[in-house]
Parts: structure tokens; C-alpha cells; sequence
């Protein structure tokens, strides 16, 4: 090999190193996202709290007989809530950098946010209930 090919292979490789460092970094940052909402967002250890109590559910599914689709559609149900709590902490504390004053459009900001994880909460419920309740009406009445 001549010089200029080992010289652009070092560069390659190096960069890789580069990128692969940067990505574990970007990992880090996002874990220290959700640790930073788990110590400081009573509502997100509520979801958090709730969805474990769900995925125990879903472990009993050979209870409940579920289909693969609808664990899928509980296990997205799950994460809708916990992205959307994600993201309104997000924006209250980006809002929270700028200003500690009552303003209108931080207010509207706030409840806006507040409000998209109210109805991630409110289809949650309704996917439990549309996937849970009649195997859960079934489980019980033929224990009766």
C-alpha cells in the first residue's frame, strides 16, 4: 500500500471511532433524559408506575389468550404516554430556562403540552379497555 491509502485508511478509521464515541454519548444523554424524569416527574413515575402494572398483564397473556397485534397495540399505548410525558417535561423546563413569569403564551405552551399527554392517557385507557376488558370479563365469568 502507498502512503496515501494507509493516510486515508487511519482518517477512516479514526472517524469511525469519532462517530461511534459520539453515539454512545448521544445514548448517555438520552438515559440522562429519562433518569432526570423518573427523579424529578411525579407524573412520569406514575406512568412509569402504571405501565408496569400493564406489562405484568401482558406477561400473564397466556391467562388473557392475547394476540401478538394486541400486545403490540398495549406495548405502543405504553410508550404514546411515556413519550408524550417525556416531551412535555421537555417543554415545560425549555419554558421554565426562559422566563418565571406568568405569561400567556408559556402558559398556553405548558397546558398544550400537558393537554397532547391527557389524550396519550385517555387512548391508553381506551386500548386496555377494548384489549383487557373482555378477556378480563371472560377470565371472570367463567369463574363463576
Amino acid at each position: 500500500m502507498d502512503q496515501k491509502k494507509i493516510d486515508l485508511l487511519k482518517k477512516v478509521e479514526g472517524d469511525k471511532y469519532y462517530k461511534t464515541k459520539r453515539l454512545f454519548k448521544k445514548f448517555k444523554y438520552a438515559f440522562q433524559g429519562i433518569i432526570h424524569a423518573v427523579i424529578e416527574d411525579t407524573s412520569f413515575v406514575t406512568h412509569i408506575t402504571i405501565a408496569f402494572i400493564v406489562c405484568i398483564f401482558c406477561i400473564f397473556c397466556f391467562i388473557f389468550d392475547l394476540t401478538a397485534t394486541e400486545i403490540m397495540f398495549v406495548l405502543s399505548a405504553i410508550f404514546f404516554v411515556l413519550i408524550s410525558e417525556l416531551i412535555n417535561t421537555a417543554i415545560e423546563e425549555s419554558i421554565n430556562l426562559f422566563t418565571t413569569d406568568i405569561k400567556r403564551g408559556a402558559m398556553v405552551a405548558k397546558d398544550a403540552a400537558a393537554g397532547a399527554v391527557l389524550l396519550a392517557s385517555i387512548y391508553s385507557v381506551l386500548i386496555g379497555i377494548i384489549v383487557f376488558g373482555p378477556k378480563v370479563y371472560i377470565f371472570f365469568r367463567s369463574k363463576i
